[in-house]
Parts: C-alpha cells; sequence; structure tokens
C-alpha cells in the first residue's frame, strides 16, 4: 500500500501495488484532510517497477510533472492556466538546485482559492504555462540605478522550438545517444530582459530541457494471467532551466571570459551578465545568446587577450560536415601566435554549450627542486631575476616550475627543453607527444674525480582532470628514487661501491622520505665474459639500474648493510654485523636462533607511478628467507658466503637465520664441517633431498689419505676424527616462505620395494572450449517483459580454444603433464568494440594446421609437502595478430584486479625451472612487437605473486614497443629485475618462439637453455636481461665467424690459383690458415657481430648534403653487400664505416665503392672509375653463403684444367705435325744464305704483323663463338682456350 502524507495536515488515499511483475503506471488519488472530512481532486502518481540482480523487484514513486531550477540562480516561478490572466497566476520561489512538482502544488493547493489554486490544480492536468525572472543582487549592487530583470516568455508543454547556432551542430549526435528508451528529449530556448532605469541594457538567455515519456493511466492488477487495458496515457514530464553556456578554465592562470553578439563589445559601466573571471579548476555559467556568440579570452597573469571568435564563421564549416559532430576546438593565438590556448565546444550531458579552455599539456614538478622549462634555451630570461617573476614569465620565453607547483605549456612545439635551476646541471629534452603512459629523464653534474651525480625523474602522463572529455594532459615530474624509512629509529643511507673520501650519507628520521640522487662512474662488481660483450647491444644501457646503496641503523656498534640494488622490485633482506668490541662477551659458537650479534631488516621496492620506493623495516615484517640446522651431535659447522670470507660458526644442535651478506655475491653458501677438512658449496635457492656431503672425487682423495682402511674404504663407514664421513650429508626443504638448510647423517628413512614402480597415463580431449569475460549492464525493462538475471551481464570478449589436449604420465615420484591448444582465438562482443577480432594466430608461408598455437609443459614432483614441488615447467605461444585498443583494455584491466582482489591464501610453489617463451606480435604499424620471455630457477613464490610479477614483467615490454612504435626515443622507465628476491637466478631475452625447441626438457636442448648454458658465469646470480632478438644474434655471430674463415681461406685459395695454378691453391690455402691461426683477431671481431671501423677524411664539407650522402652511402652498401651490421655515419669532413665485414678483401672493396662515390661527388680527390668492380662476396639474407663460395672456386678450377688439358692436346698435335714436316725435309739440304742481316730482320717483321693478325682473327672468332654459347662454364672455356694462344711460353 502506498500514498502521500504531509503529517499532520492531509493525505492521499491508499494505493495497492503489486509486486508481482516489472510494469509501469499510473493511478489519480485523492487528498484527505486529516482534521476533517473533506476530500480534494489529488494528484497522479506514476508507479515504475523493475527488477536488477541485487534488490529484485524495485519499486519507484515519482509525480508526473517536475520543474528544476540548475540555472546557478535563485529564479521565481509564475504558474497560470493557458488562457487565464496573470491576476490568476501562483508564483514559486526556487533556489539553485531546488524542483517543485505536481504532488506538492497539489497539496498547497489545499489551502489556497480562487487563481492561484486553480493555477497549481492544472500542473496535475497539463493546460498550464509558465514564466520565470532570475534574481540577481549583483546586478544593483555594481549599478547607480534601479536594476531588474523581466519575466520570460511564457513555456508551454508543446513541442520546443528548435535551437539555432553553433549549439544545435552538437545536439543530433547527443540525442541520438541519450534516446536509448521511451523517453523523448528536446531543447528549447528562452530569454529575460535586463532593465537599467528605463532602458533595455542586456539579455539574459536561458536553456530549457524536456523529458517526456509516455505513462498508461490503468488500475493496479495483481492477477498475473489477467490483462487490463489502460484507460488513456499522460505525458510523465520533467522540465530543466539551465543556462545556456558554462565555461570551465583547465589554466593554471585565471582567465576572464567574455561572451558577446558582436566583436566590440562593452558593458558601459554595468557588470556584464556574460563576463567573469574564473580562477584555475572552476566552471562559471553563463548567459549567452547560443545563435550569436563572439568568445574573448584574456590571460590575467600575462595580461594578453586574444582575438574575438566568431562561433558563426566556424558554423559555416561545421554545416560541410555530414557526421556527427561531438565537439569543435579551436586555436586562440596570444601576442602575435607565440603562444596560444585551446577551446573546445561541445554539448555537456544537460546539453548546455559547454566551453572548457584548456593546453594540451601541463607541467607539474613533484620534485624538491626548481626547474626551468623553454621550447628552446632560457638565454633571453637571466636565473637571477626568476624568483622575483617566476609567475610573470612570458610563457614564449619559458615557465619557471617551483617544486609542487603545476604549470600550463602555452607553447605549439611539443619538445620542452628542461633544465635543473642549477647553473651546474645538464639539460634534457622531453618530447610530450612522444609520452605514453610513463618514462624517465636524467640530468647531470660533475663532480670531479671522474664522477657525475646523476639526477634522474621520473615521468608520468596523466589526464589533468576527470570531470571533462577534454585531451588535457598533466606531465608529472617526480623522483626517481625515494628511500622510505618505515622502522622506529633513525637510518643512514649511502651509495655502495664510491671511494671513501666521495661517499655522502642520506639520514632519515622515522617515518620519513628523502630523495636518493645517485653517482655514475662507480664500479660494477659484476663480472664482463666474452658473451656479454658479444651481447653488448642488446643490454640494459641505464647505469642507474645496476646501482646500489647500503642501510645502517642510527647504532654506532652495528656496520653496513650489504648492497641492494635501487631498480630490483620485491623484498631484499640485509643483516647488520656488531663491532667486535661490542661482541666480544659473546661465545665464538651459537646455538640461539635469537643470536644477538646479528640485526635484520629488509627493503621493500616498489614502483608507485614513475618512482622506485625503497621502504626500510627493521625488524622485518615478514620471515626470514633462510635458516641454516646442524643436526651433528659432535661436530659444529662454519659457512659464509661464497667470496665474502665472512665465516660464522654453528655449534652441534643449533639453528640459526641465515640473510645473504652481499647480494651482488654468488648466492652460495660455503659450509666446512669443523674437525674435518672438507668443505662444499651449496645453493640455499635449490631445493634437493638428502645428498651426501662429498662428492665422489672427494670421496676418492679421503679414501687415499687413509692407506690403512684403504682396502675396506667402500662399503663401511669409516669414522674420521670421530666423525661418519660416508653418513654425512645436507638437504634443503621448505618451511612456510623460508629456505631449511639441515646437516645431518643420512636419515634412514624405510626404502620401499625398487623393483615395483607403479605408473598411469591420463589422457584429456576438448574439441572445443570457451570463456566469456562479462560485465553488468544496467538497463530499463519496460512493460510486461520480465528478464532473468543472465539478462543483466552483457560480455566483453569470447575466448574460444579448439582442440584442447592434456596428457599426463604419473610415476611414484613425478608427473609429466602436456598441454596443448591447436586454435585460439579472441573477439570483442562489447557494443562498440572498434575490432571484431582481438587475438588470431599469425599464419605464415611455413603454417602447419597440426600445430599448437599454445604449448604447455610441467614437471611435478610428488610431495606430501604444502609447497608443490614444479621440477620443469615452460610455457610458448605462437606468434599472433593482435588487436587490443585502450577501451577494451581497461575493461580486461579492471576485471583482472578484481579476480586478484580476493583474500584467500594462494598456493604455494617451488619451481626448479620456470620459462615463459618471449612472444612475437607480427607487424603493428609496420613494426614485430618482441615481448621478451623470462626463465627463472629456484623460486619460491605463491601463484598470485608469480602472475603479478610475470604481468609487470609483459606489461613494461609491451610499453616499450609502444614507445618504439610511436618513434619515440624515450623508454619506460627502466627496472632491473622483478624475480631477483623469488630466485637464485632469471634471465630475460628474446628470441622467435616458433624458431625454439620446447619439448620435454631431457629430449631436447631447448633455446631458453641453449642461452643460459651460453651466458652462465659459474657462481654468478642475479637477473641478466638482453634487448633484442638474441636467438638471431647467436646465429649472426656463428655465421660471422664461419664466414670470416671460409672467405680468408678461400681469397687465399683463388689468388694462388689465379697466379700459380694448382700449387697456387695448395699454397693459398696453407696461407689462409696460416691468417687465421696468426691473427685470431679477425675471428674475434667477427664474433662480436662485425669488424673494426674505417674512416675517410673528406676533402671537404659536405654541408647540408649530409643526409644525403649518408643515406645514399647506406642504402648503396646495403643493396650490393647486405651487411645488416655495416653501418655509415657522416660528420663534418669525415665518412666512418662501422662495424665492417671480417674480411680484408671485402673490406678494401667496399672501401674502394665508397670512395669512388665520393670522388664523384667532388668530396676526395681522385679519379673516378666508372667500371663496376666485380663482386666476389656477395652476402644475401642469411648473412652468409658458403654454397655459391665452393660452387665459384669449383667452377674456376674446372675451367683452369678443361684449359690446360685442351691446350696441352693442341701442343702435343701441333708437335706432332711439325715432327712429321721435319722428318720429310730430313733428306734435303739447305743452301746457305750469302747475307744473314735483311732476311732476320724481315723474318722480325712478318712475325709481329702475323701476331697481330692471329691476335685479331682470334678475337674476332671468341666474340662470335662467345655470343652463340649460352652456358657460362663452356663460355668461359672456349674463351680462356683460345685467348691462351696469344699468350708468351717463357718456359720455352
Amino acid at each position: 500500500m502506498v500514498c502521500l502524507e504531509i503529517p499532520g495536515t492531509s493525505s492521499t488515499s491508499l494505493i495497492r501495488v503489486p509486486l508481482v511483475k516489472t510494469q509501469v503506471f499510473a493511478w489519480r488519488t485523492r487528498i484527505k484532510s486529516l482534521q476533517d472530512t473533506q476530500t480534494h481532486p489529488g494528484p497522479l502518481i506514476v508507479f515504475d517497477i523493475s527488477k536488477n540482480v541485487e534488490e529484485g523487484l524495485s519499486l519507484t514513486v515519482s509525480p508526473l510533472l517536475r520543474i528544476h531550477n540548475q540555472t546557478g540562480l535563485s529564479v521565481v516561478l509564475r504558474i497560470q492556466r493557458a488562457g487565464s490572466p496573470e491576476v490568476e497566476s501562483a508564483s514559486v520561489l526556487l533556489k539553485e538546485g531546488d524542483t517543485v512538482d505536481d504532488c506538492v502544488a497539489a497539496f498547497d493547493a489545499v489551502s489556497l482559492a480562487g487563481g492561484p489554486k486553480k493555477a497549481l490544480r492544472s500542473l496535475g492536468v497539463g493546460n498550464f504555462v509558465f514564466s520565470f525572472r532570475p534574481e540577481i543582487k549583483e546586478l544593483t549592487e555594481h549599478s547607480s540605478n534601479s536594476t531588474s530583470v523581466d519575466w520570460s516568455d511564457n513555456l508551454e508543454g508543446g513541442k520546443a522550438v528548435r535551437l539555432s547556432g553553433v549549439i544545435d551542430k552538437f545536439s543530433h549526435q547527443f540525442r541520438k545517444a541519450l534516446s536509448v528508451d521511451t523517453r523523448k528529449y528536446n531543447f528549447s530556448t528562452t530569454g529575460c530582459s535586463v532593465i537599467s532605469g528605463n532602458a533595455h541594457v542586456a539579455n539574459m538567455h536561458f536553456l530549457v530541457k524536456r523529458i517526456v515519456r509516455d505513462v498508461p493511466i490503468m488500475q493496479p492488477n495483481d492477477n498475473l494471467k489477467s490483462k487490463i487495458s489502460p484507460i488513456a496515457f499522460q505525458e510523465q514530464k520533467e522540465i530543466i532551466l539551465l543556462p545556456t553556456v558554462r565555461v570551465s578554465n583547465l589554466l593554471e592562470s585565471d582567465i576572464n571570459v567574455l561572451l558577446s553578439e558582436a566583436e566590440n563589445s562593452s558593458a558601459d559601466g554595468l557588470l556584464n551578465i556574460n563576463q567573469a573571471t574564473i580562477p584555475f579548476g572552476l566552471t562559471t555559467n553563463l548567459y549567452a545568446n547560443p545563435a550569436v556568440i563572439f568568445f574573448t579570452i584574456t590571460l590575467t597573469m600575462f595580461g594578453s587577450s586574444c582575438k574575438p571568435v566568431n562561433c558563426g564563421q566556424w558554423l559555416k564549416k561545421l554545416n560541410k560536415k555530414k557526421d556527427g559532430i561531438q565537439f569543435l576546438d579551436i586555436d586562440l593565438d596570444f601576442c602575435r601566435g607565440q603562444y596560444f590556448v585551446c577551446l573546445r565546444l561541445a554539448r555537456s550531458e544537460k546539453g548546455m554549450l559547454e566551453a572548457i579552455v584548456f593546453t594540451r599539456y601541463s607541467l607539474r614538478n613533484d620534485y624538491e627542486c626548481p626547474l626551468l622549462c623553454s621550447a628552446t634555451k632560457l638565454n633571453s630570461f637571466p636565473r637571477d631575476q626568476t624568483d622575483r617573476h617566476s609567475t610573470t614569465i612570458p610563457p614564449h620565453l619559458g615557465s619557471f616550475l617551483p617544486p609542487k607547483s603545476i604549470r600550463s605549456w602555452y607553447m605549439k612545439s611539443s619538445k620542452v627543453s628542461m633544465t635543473l635551476f642549477d647553473e651546474e646541471s645538464s639539460e634534457s629534452t622531453l618530447d610530450l607527444d612522444a609520452l605514453s603512459g610513463r618514462s624517465e629523464m636524467s640530468f647531470t653534474k660533475s663532480q670531479g674525480s671522474g664522477l657525475i651525480q646523476s639526477i634522474k625523474l621520473g615521468i608520468s602522463l596523466g589526464q589533468l582532470t576527470n570531470q571533462f572529455n577534454v585531451p588535457a594532459q598533466v606531465v608529472s615530474l617526480v623522483p626517481r628514487y625515494i628511500v622510505s624509512n618505515e622502522s622506529a629509529e633513525r637510518i643512514f643511507v649511502r651509495q655502495c661501491f664510491l671511494e671513501d673520501d666521495l661517499e655522502e650519507t642520506l639520514n632519515i628520521s622515522s617515518k620519513q622520505k628523502k630523495t636518493l640522487s645517485l653517482r655514475v662512474g662507480s664500479s660494477d662488481k659484476r663480472d664482463i665474459t666474452v658473451f656479454d660483450k658479444l651481447l653488448r647491444k642488446h643490454k640494459v644501457s641505464d647505469d642507474d639500474i645496476s646501482m646500489f646503496v647500503q642501510f645502517r641503523p642510527n647504532e654506532s656498534m652495528l656496520r653496513w648493510s650489504g648492497p641492494v640494488c635501487v631498480a630490483s622490485l620485491g623484498r631484499f633482506f640485509v643483516k647488520f654485523k656488531r663491532s667486535v668490541e661490542s661482541s666480544e662477551h659473546q661465545s665464538a659458537h651459537s646455538t640461539r636462533e635469537d643470536d644477538t650479534t646479528w640485526e635484520y631488516g629488509v627493503v621493500h621496492v616498489v614502483e608507485e607511478a614513475s618512482t622506485f620506493v625503497l621502504n626500510f623495516y627493521k625488524p622485518p615484517d615478514i620471515a626470514l628467507p633462510y635458516r641454516i640446522e646442524n643436526h651433528l651431535c659432535d661436530a659444529s659447522i662454519t659457512y659464509y658466503q661464497k667470496d665474502t670470507f665472512e665465516p660464522e660458526t654453528l655449534a652441534s644442535r643449533g639453528s640459526v637465520y641465515y640473510v645473504w651478506e652481499d647480494l651482488t655475491r654468488p648466492r652460495k653458501l660455503v659450509v666446512k664441517i669443523n674437525g674435518v677438512e672438507m668443505l662444499r658449496e651449496i645453493s640455499l635457492d635449490k631445493l634437493r633431498p638428502w645428498k651426501p656431503f662429498l662428492r665422489s672425487r672427494q670421496h676418492r682423495e679421503q679414501a687415499s689419505m687413509l692407506p690403512s682402511y684403504s682396502h675396506v674404504y667402500r662399503g663401511t663407514n669409516v669414522p674420521m676424527n670421530g666423525i661418519n664421513v660416508e653418513n654425512l650429508g645436507y638437504e634443503v626443504h621448505t618451511d612456510g616462505l623460508t629456505r631449511v638448510l639441515r646437516i645431518c647423517h643420512w636419515p634412514g628413512s624405510h626404502v620401499g620395494d625398487k623393483n615395483f614402480h607403479s605408473s598411469k597415463m591420463v589422457q584429456l580431449r576438448v574439441s572445443y572450449f570457451a570463456i566469456r569475460l562479462l560485465e553488468r549492464f544496467k538497463r530499463d525493462v519496460a512493460g510486461d517483459a520480465d528478464s532473468s538475471d543472465l539478462s543483466t551481464y552483457t560480455p566483453i570478449i569470447i575466448g574460444r580454444l579448439v582442440n584442447i589436449s592434456l596428457d599426463s604420465i604419473i610415476l611414484d615420484e613425478r608427473k609429466y603433464n602436456q598441454f596443448r591448444v591447436q586454435s585460439m582465438n579472441v573477439d570483442e562482443k562489447w557494443a562498440g568494440a572498434p575490432y571484431a577480432a582481438m587475438l588470431r594466430r599469425h599464419f605464415t608461408s611455413v603454417y602447419d594446421a597440426d600445430d599448437s598455437i599454445l604449448f604447455v609443459v610441467f614437471v611435478l614432483y610428488s610431495t606430501s609437502s604444502t609447497v608443490r614441488e614444479v621440477k620443469y615447467s615452460s610455457i610458448v605461444l605462437q606468434p599472433i595478430d593482435l588487436n587490443l585498443d585502450e577501451e577494451t583494455l581497461m575493461k580486461i584491466v579492471s576485471f583482472w584486479r578484481t579476480s586478484l582482489s580476493t583474500n584467500t591464501q594462494s598456493q604455494q610453489y617451488y619451481f626448479d625451472h620456470f620459462e615463459v617463451h618471449p612472444v612475437k606480435i607480427p607487424p603493428i604499424k609496420n613494426l614485430v612487437v618482441e615481448l621478451n620471455g623470462v626463465l627463472v630457477t629456484h623460486a619460491l613464490v605463491t601463484t598470485r605473486e608469480l602472475l603479478l610479477r610475470c604481468g609487470r614483467h609483459y606489461s613494461w615490454y609491451a610499453m616499450r614497443a609502444i614507445y618504439i612504435a610511436k618513434g619515440s626515443l624515450l623508454l619506460p622507465p627502466a627496472f632491473a629485475s622483478v624475480f631477483d628476491d623469488l630466485a637464485s637466478s632469471s634471465l630475460d631475452v628474446y628470441f622467435d618462439p616458433s624458431s625454439s625447441l620446447f619439448n620435454v626438457r631431457g629430449l631436447t636442448l631447448g633455446t631458453f637453455k641453449l642461452i643460459s648454458k651460453c651466458i652462465e658465469n659459474k657462481g654468478i646470480s642475479g637477473t641478466r636481461r638482453y634487448f633484442g632478438d638474441l636467438g638471431k644474434t647467436l646465429k649472426n655471430a656463428g655465421s660471422n665467424i664461419l664466414f670470416a674463415a671460409v672467405t680468408e681461406i678461400t681469397d687465399s685459395v683463388l689468388k694462388g690459383a689465379e697466379s700459380s695454378g694448382l700449387n697456387g691453391m695448395v699454397t693459398g690455402f696453407h696461407y689462409g690458415v696460416l691468417k687465421l691461426a696468426m691473427e685470431p683477431s679477425v675471428l674475434g671481431t667477427a664474433f662480436l657481430e662485425g669488424g673494426p671501423d674505417r674512416k675517410i677524411k673528406l676533402d671537404r664539407s659536405p654541408g647540408v648534403d649530409e643526409l644525403y650522402i649518408e643515406g645514399y652511402l647506406q642504402a648503396m652498401l646495403d643493396a650490393i653487400y647486405k651487411q645488416e651490421y655495416l653501418r655509415v655515419r657522416v660528420i663534418d669532413d669525415q665518412v666512418i664505416l662501422k662495424n665492417m665485414p671480417p674480411n680484408s678483401s671485402l673490406i678494401d672493396e667496399i672501401m674502394d665503392r665508397v670512395k669512388d662515390f665520393l670522388v664523384s661527388k667532388a668530396l676526395l680527390k681522385g679519379e673516378y672509375s666508372a667500371m663496376a668492380r666485380p663482386l666476389r662476396h656477395l652476402r644475401g639474407e642469411n648473412e652468409w653463403r658458403i654454397g655459391p663460395t665452393i660452387l665459384t672456386l669449383c667452377e674456376h678450377l674446372f675451367v683452369s684444367f678443361a684449359i690446360r688439358i685442351l691446350r696441352k692436346q693442341t701442343n702435343i698435335t701441333v708437335g706432332k705435325l711439325k715432327l712429321k714436316e721435319k722428318w720429310a725435309r730430313g733428306g734435303e739440304e739447305k743452301k746457305p744464305s750469302s747475307s744473314t742481316g735483311e732476311p732476320s730482320r724481315k723474318s722480325i717483321w712478318r712475325w709481329g704483323i702475323g701476331k697481330f693478325i692471329l691476335s685479331a682473327a682470334l678475337a674476332y672468332i671468341d666474340g662470335r663463338l662467345c655470343r652463340c654459347i649460352p652456358h657460362p662454364v663452356v663460355r668461359r672455356i672456349v674463351s680462356g682456350f683460345l685467348l691462351s694462344f696469344l699468350d708468351n711460353d717463357d718456359t720455352k
């Protein structure tokens, strides 16, 4: 039962509302007086019964008519019946935000009589008109004459008058967006005249918004099956009074806004009702004529105004556009275009014309030092005047940003030159358009002694405000590193690995934070291997990520902690050792767990926006990572971290917690059994069952030390100094988050029957599987249509998996599992999604339909512990095509955060080997997105923590890919590792996942394992990160070595063959091998991706043609030689060729070609040879081809041998003919000539002329034959044979 009541006065009649189905209806009521028995006509009440998931059926009771005052002013409302005189009206005062409805009017009409009573009752009937006028006290305060505001025109409930002007161009899209149900929206305008004295001085315009829907009038019915037809339909109306224009200021300075109907307008001593000064971040309502508006914006801080903007001119341009227009952006120039702001005109949600004044970027300085920003260098403004004029610097000169301040960027250029307010600091340039999310920038200051102070700032890009939909973004500059002291005492912080006299200590009180500045030039204790030199181009280039700091509590007896990396995310435990003087009274053997020799702390490094925050806790807020237990009855142990030589002693049957002393040293513990000269390096991160303390080689050495027992050593337990050596061992297990090292004897546990092994095989096949992510969808359900709970949800994305297979082999000790998905598709299904297909497999020419797009292998240990042990885990995703927009990403992220917000305890896992292979997304905007994979070893982590770390890992590389796709020089803020606190080591690399080997460990050697073996340094822990395609780099390095060796040898062989035939070929081969042996640097430079650099000194500088010369040479060398790492740089009067190929003859050939081009351009003196040189060493797309090289050598040798054989056979034949002729003339005697001089001269002349004629004839024959012979080898043999007759035979 529902009724309306004014307590103690009157109430409406009761209405029975059945809550059995969803419906909307209205019913007339009667008003009963509580003081007598009189009744009066009551209002129509609208009942709306809807259904939702949270509350079930809900009932909404509303009036038939409501009038809202949202003008920002108090207004007087005058209501009268249509056609009645004004004397029969009723007046109602509505303050800003007030509402009047027909229900309240019906109750008020009971106490009235005559015309006002009829006027109020007309609201419920619908035959009414109303007008209003605002009350403005400021008009009389700022004017000497009496000022008033006249009534507006009468407004009826009929069709609204069409809007005109620029406001109507934004209304179509707006009405279309609002018309999602049976309600109708329309707008109109009305005006009020402002009278000063007896003169009309201005007009105030208002926007009237109407919301109408048809509601059936019918008697309530509680019968579900029976249907009652409505008696009639009545319009339910909402009338909202609004200002026409709302102006918002998003500039950091105050602005003065003037709206007028002419380009030049004055207030004539009267406060202009359409002029206002708006501070930063505030909004003002104005009442201008929407049909004709001139905007004039004045920046009060700088005293400059823009040229008035005529919206009518923009209206003509908008008329040419056929599509719906949501907004219009207009650039406002100041000081003749030296700087500008943006004016956006749009339609607000309420329907007003919304004008927002903003700049595209604002700069916020959250750093402790002031910053100077400019589009160019600040040479025109002295630094000594900055403090006095910091707020009045002209924007075209720059902006001065004090700490904790914000400034709008008024310049059109997006490149900002920044420097610290310190003459010694360097200058950095920031491209605002290239920002995407977060990045970093640094300033440097030289401090002598080869050290440079690095002040690094984090950069984050965000929306200036969420209230307005404008492209106004704020660029926040924050400290990159902050140390937060969460302990109860003062601490000291300093940077590691610096000279003692150059160290600076940071003093931080309890519960305080301070900015940490670092110095570049400190020595890193990590070793650099040859493999690291090979991958130098792929390693992280930032120096700060390998910087370390130390901590010390405020106690003189405690030493400094070990180093902590400032850019490694996670929890890192540190310990503080008391000095020798303070611990002399303590025993040499520690047997208590609460050993007072050491005090512990933890540094929790988290990333907050673009800042690394190092939170220091003492004592630690979580359990310590390691515990050492000595279960030997008669021997103590001594232990220390490898390469630290800080031994500690643990007595028998004692235990003690342990923390690494130096996180940059190998994470291995050296353990010595006192009384027995035995050392053992133990990895505390790796879980293992009981293992003998001595290796087999140490067993043999110990046996050799006991000659009297050597014949019985095997198979018997031989004690040494009272200790049973052979049964001595250790094991590593977990106790929650703590790894426990236990030194003990063989536990002697019961060993089962080894002859029986159980095994099971499980196979699961699923042909199709779909996953849907849903979001809640709110909608109104009208009429009798009933909706279920499921209909209130709408899908975001749908993922489909096809041909899923799971194969498991369960043995006594291990479980082998293999999971494959042949096809995986993800589609966007939310309304308005820009893409239909979100994820698909990338199809290539070598695509095999039977291959799996997702492949997962994991090997589990069978254990009774609460910690699940994973021996091996590998996840491989083949290259995919991905279409992901920002709105879809935000929907998924919110779902992800909701899924991880559970408070339930996550399952804890130990991963002996965990790898997620890289993800390759083929070209997006002509760029292949490469997301690094990660290999983690010996990790103790929960499921939730592992998902968060992997999500952070891939999100960083995704952001890096976005920066690269935009062509930005910036990169997201770098980090050193996200797994160092959880695992003993991790590898962060990229290689092509489609070419990797990913079978079960032990059957094949995977790419991850191969790379980890190559770069593994014995004893080195921590994370190694490399950028770029590392697999391709390894292949190129190997091909470079083979190419260098082959080309050096074949060059020598070819030169020898050309000069001395077969003997020369053998000699050349020996010479090539000898050259490689004598000059191993040739192979070394080839291994490091390229040979030496070469420089060519030009005779003159190319000037403005530098880029042309550089680009032409680079393109020419790339097209001819295809050397991937060969780079050309032209700097002033030098041409630099970097990473030349590892071959001397090829280097000479490239140099000759480059010099020929430079000579042709008059940049180098010399003779230009237009004839192309022979290209004997062309390298293909695979960097080298041994096949063509061997084929060329064989062809040359075959041609040379064929020519020699033919010439030899020809000589034999000619010799036989000459011999027969000589025998035929043997019996004839020659007469001696009388003169020998003249005949000899004639014979010489005849011989020379004859040879010339023969040479010409042979050349002609050679040319004719070569044209007719298509085969190149045969052509070379014939040509060489003919031309061999012209060679001089020196052997005769």
